[in-house]
């Protein structure tokens, strides 16, 4: 009988290392892949989206009553070395250029959107064309987009001097994604601090923050099809000194690898409506 239990309690000691792997002190433990893939958005010319959704109002996800009936919008890529002079002209397109690091070219997003009632009269659509450039940085698998920092430079009356007007400097690239953060890391899209002028007797410095972060891997199911999707949310926060004068979400993207966004939330703002937008159609390269 002792013998029995002798050679039960050996196999039972070599199942057992057998399960934990001869598990040492120090070991490291197992943990879920967090990793990101560096394609999310692959930004080839001639690639195409078409997405169903609704227009949202000002900065929030809560739907305008009504649009999701007519709204359409696309997405084609044009070429990646299109210059700005392209679409800003000569003298503005230089102005961005010498904005942005002496880029004077990126890919070219074509948003086409239907703009449809009540935000036009009964019965009429317009569609408005909405030029985005965009472009990866090679090196460190980051997506940068050109984004429009306008509203911010006239309601926090940010001048180009003291006594000048509203600086015209406004269309910045910022950071879009940074896929080597991984899971549940944050990067940093954009910061920089400005003197704003909306109390002209005592001009105060405002600092502009813009940042990312990998919420979750997720599946989505949209137009019959799911999709494993890496959720992305980018918020802001304007600050003076330690007092946060005005924050909230910019965007949610849910990205997937070697298509780009199938789900996403644009927010609006006081001049603009929101966009909620799922995947209806893709062409991809």
């Amino acid at each position: 009988m002792k013998k029995t239990l002798y050679i039960f309690s050996v196999a039972m000691l070599i199942a057992l290392m057998a399960f934990n792997g001869c598990k040492k002190d120090g070991d490291p433990v197992s943990v879920a892949d967090t990793t990101i893939p560096d394609d999310i958005f692959p930004l080839k010319a001639t690639n195409r989206f078409v997405y169903s959704g609704y227009f949202t109002n000002a900065d929030t996800e809560t739907p305008i009553a009504g649009t999701d009936a007519l709204y359409s919008t696309s997405w084609t890529l044009g070429s990646s070395a299109t210059p700005f002079s392209a679409i800003f002209g000569a003298t503005y397109g230089g102005l961005v250029s010498a904005n942005n690091g002496g880029r004077t070219s990126a890919s070219l997003i074509y948003d086409t959107t239907l703009i449809v009632p009540p935000l036009t009269p009964a019965g009429v659509t317009v569609k408005k064309f909405t030029p985005i450039f965009a472009y990866y940085d090679t090196v460190n698998a980051d997506y940068y987009y050109m984004t429009n920092l306008g509203l911010f430079f006239r309601g926090s009356v940010i001048r180009d001097s003291a006594n000048g007007g509203i600086r015209r400097d406004s269309l910045r690239f910022i950071k879009l994604a940074s896929p080597r953060a991984k899971i549940g890391g944050e990067f940093t899209s954009f910061q920089q601090s400005y003197i704003s002028y909306s109390n002209p007797l005592a001009p105060t410095t405002i600092v502009l923050t813009v940042t990312g972060k990998w919420e979750s891997k997720v599946d989505v199911t949209v137009n019959d099809t799911t999709y494993s999707s890496y959720y992305l949310i980018i918020s802001r926060t304007a600050k003076v000194g330690t007092a946060t004068v005005a924050s909230g979400v910019t965007a949610k993207l849910w990205l997937v690898k070697g298509v780009g966004p199938v789900k996403m939330f644009l927010a609006g703002d006081a001049e603009a409506p929101g966009n909620y937008r799922v995947l209806k159609s893709k062409k991809i390269n």
